[in-house]
């Protein structure tokens, strides 16, 4: 077994999607106007695609199964990994970002509130220790889109429990129905009253398991590509991630059953993976891609902060309350978190060379 990390580049495609349709769907339910569109195929795509883009955050957690796996699987398995140097690694990459936007938020909730009571420092604390993902209650105001950080971190701390979850793949589906069952359990009873969204990291790990799962499966993916024409294969890649999107935005507008729509959509996000470490492929791998993929998680916990300042500068409706209106404040938005993030990373950049010399 090839020990090194492995790098599917494809995958910056699939992240750079999600974050896009994330920004997409959160404009559309925060924009302060119905959005209206005429035909059934405008109000499909409104309503039945972009509306349910929110789900893609469960698409971000099986990637992050999948891609822990690649860098650092095997690592822990044999026993080569610093512990000390992989948890240093995450907290160096996380905090300082992450605490930059709860610096923001505070100010921005001073400056137009004109207070800010108790639990606002309650919540930040919460939210700088990155342990929120493992507190009773995760509905925290202060960055809110940040409760996905909260699962995703603590996922990061799980992690050598995690490769013991899935040592071998017997036992990693063993563990993935033992986690299906506690994110069926957490959802209709522990959590039934409480954030129907967000929640504590033991609520998601299945996704994660599956992500793992997948990782376990790689060779076999791999062989069966290999078998293929060269452009059969690359069609059937991008044929199964378009379909696993289309999929999982329907599943997410069905009233079906919490256990049967977790089971849909892990396989929906499923499809699009196992699409997606396919065939590398300029669709899905290319300049642009490559850019924001990288920076896609940044852009995810960032975005809201800059619509509240597009909202502010009442940028929402330069063109009344019309669809023109959404689509271009969606442009602002991704524009500037993007512009955001980008001056973020260089100025880290600078300031980390500064004090290394």
């Amino acid at each position: 077994m090839n020990t090194k990390i492995q790098r599917f580049n494809n995958l910056d495609g699939i992240r750079t999607l999600a974050a896009i349709g994330i920004i997409l769907m959160h404009v559309k339910s925060n924009i302060g106007f119905e959005v209206a569109v005429g035909g059934k195929a405008g109000k499909f795509i409104l309503e039945h695609l972009i509306g349910e883009m929110g789900g893609f955050v469960q698409l971000f957690f099986i990637l992050s199964g999948f891609s822990m796996c690649c860098g650092y699987y095997q690592g822990f398995k044999e026993g080569h990994i610093d512990l000390n140097q992989f948890y240093s690694r995450r907290y160096r990459k996380i905090i300082p970002f992450f605490a930059l936007l709860i610096c923001f938020d505070l100010l921005a909730t001073f400056l137009f509130n004109g207070a800010i009571s108790i639990g606002i420092f309650y919540e930040a604390f919460a939210d700088i220790t990155l342990m929120f993902g493992f507190f009773p209650a995760s509905d925290i105001s202060v960055i809110g889109v940040g409760w996905t950080l909260g699962v995703i971190f603590g996922f990061y701390l799980l992690f050598p429990f995690f490769v013991y979850l899935i040592w071998n793949k017997k036992r990693a589906w063993f563990s993935f129905l033992i986690t299906l069952g506690i994110h069926y359990v957490c959802s209709i009873y522990f959590l039934a009253d409480g954030n129907a969204v967000g929640g504590n990291t033991a609520r998601w790990l299945c996704f994660f398991v599956a992500g793992g799962l997948i990782y376990l499966y790689r060779e076999e993916v791999f062989l069966f590509y290999s078998k293929m024409n060269g452009k059969a294969g690359t069609v059937l890649s991008v044929t199964m991630v378009l379909a696993g999107l289309l999929s999982a935005l329907l599943i997410n507008g069905f009233d079906i059953s919490q256990l049967l729509s977790t089971i849909l959509l892990i396989t929906a996000y499923s499809i699009i993976l196992l699409g997606a470490i396919g065939p590398e492929t300029k669709i899905w791998y290319n300049r642009v891609s490559r850019y924001i993929g990288k920076i896609s998680f940044e852009i995810y916990l960032s975005h809201m902060m800059v619509y509240r300042v597009i909202e502010k500068l009442r940028m929402t409706e330069i063109f009344e309350k019309t669809i023109l209106s959404y689509f271009v404040t969606c442009f602002f938005t991704l524009g500037g978190v993007i512009l955001f993030v980008s001056v973020y990373q260089i100025l880290r950049k600078k300031l980390f060379i500064h004090f290394q010399v």
